[in-house]
């Protein structure tokens, strides 16, 4: 091996010298377009990969979530046209006629806008479903999905938008809602099935309004107006497929569309019931003298009575009929004007619990004046 000069060794470290001799900043001006040049490709490898991203990215579900696209596995990391459109499909409740293109175990794929959307079977209209068993609970869905919808058109609107997921998801039931919250009014009938029970209440998915057949739409019946007794359970009173007959209550129409129920209100109200109904005759009533209280007054009744009493302009309280209610609407004492005719006064009911009495009122005061005896009765017991 050849032996370094002495002039190349002199020379070597005249450089190192040289170098070493350089002001700090002459050094960093040098590096600087080195350093320019690593951020300039970082730059364009990440200007590459958002290129890379698909403008349209479809979004298709696997096992029930709208997700990636064909062939591609990468979530978007940014929003596209074809999001910001259903975002705004969403917002706007947009209804959407689209065409079924798969189906598998949990719901439909249709196309979105140039994505594609996912419909759950849960969202999709019963009536294009196999019925339900003969003990009310819906038959189970085919291995493969109802693979008969594919190529149906569909009305629809998108009722989640999930873009970091990949997730779109639309409702066909939310279309038949819009239709039957423009049909149905409060007081009108509708015949239907009980869908899904619920803490709350229960789904019902209605057959008929007045008669006629409407959208297989869900209206809400809520727990408070399944009975007019109390209720730990909606299945106290009925089961998921058992056939029922309501009353519509409320109705708010798009774009926020919902129907409210009522099962109870199809049946007699206590508090409504005429004395007739609610109170067995019984010709043996009892005088309330004044600053006394009949020992066979039901508990409750008498604070009632002893307000009454003091009350100026009644000149006699009399008690008729008494019954116990097979139902208790209140713990509250309730206190109200009857329609019944009396000679020379009023005919009140009193309610403590189940009891119902009939309290006979001597007084030659107006109806108007003798409500506001009774309301004033009511604050001074409450």
């Amino acid at each position: 091996m050849p032996v370094p000069s002495t002039q190349a060794c002199a020379a070597s470290r005249a450089a190192v010298c040289a170098r070493a001799s350089r002001p700090a900043a002459a050094r960093q001006l040098a590096a600087a377009p080195h350093k320019q040049a690593r951020r300039g490709l970082q730059w364009c490898r990440a200007a590459a990969e958002a290129e890379t991203a698909p403008e349209a990215q479809a979004a298709a579900p696997q096992d029930g979530k709208a997700g990636q696209a064909s062939g591609l596995n990468s979530k978007p990391t940014l929003m596209t046209d074809s999001w910001n459109d259903v975002v705004q499909m969403r917002k706007d409740q947009t209804t959407i006629e689209t065409t079924v293109e798969r189906a598998n175990k949990s719901g439909l794929l249709m196309p979105i806008g140039n994505l594609m959307g996912f419909l759950p079977y849960k969202l999709l209209d019963p009536s294009r479903m196999a019925q339900r068993r003969s003990d009310g609970s819906q038959a189970p869905v085919p291995p493969n999905g109802y693979q008969a919808l594919v190529g149906t058109k569909l009305r629809v609107k998108v009722t989640q938008v999930i873009v970091p997921d990949n997730r779109l998801i639309v409702s066909e039931k939310a279309v038949l809602l819009d239709e039957l919250a423009s049909m149905a009014r409060p007081g009108d009938i509708v015949e239907g099935v009980v869908g899904s029970t619920m803490d709350w209440g229960v789904f019902v998915e209605c057959r008929t309004v007045n008669g006629k057949p409407c959208p297989r739409a869900e209206a809400v019946l809520p727990m408070r107006e399944l009975s007019y007794s109390w209720l730990n359970s909606a299945t106290e009173v009925v089961q998921s497929g058992q056939p029922v007959r309501v009353v519509v209550l409320f109705q708010q129409p798009a774009p926020d569309a919902k129907v409210v129920v009522s099962l109870k209100r199809l049946e007699e109200d206590p508090l409504k019931e005429t004395l007739d109904n609610v109170l067995p005759l019984n010709n043996q009533g009892s005088t309330f003298e004044q600053l006394s209280v009949p020992a066979s007054v039901p508990q409750g009744v008498d604070e009632i009575l002893e307000a009454l009493d003091r009350e100026e302009g009644i000149t006699s309280i009399t008690l008729g009929r008494c019954v116990e209610e097979r139902r208790t609407v209140s713990q509250d004492l309730e206190l109200w004007i009857t329609k019944e005719t009396v000679a020379d006064g009023y005919n009140l009911a009193v309610r403590a619990g189940k009891v119902v009495q009939e309290v006979i009122v001597g007084t030659d005061m107006g109806l108007d004046d003798m409500r506001s005896t009774v309301q004033r009765v009511l604050r001074s017991i409450n």
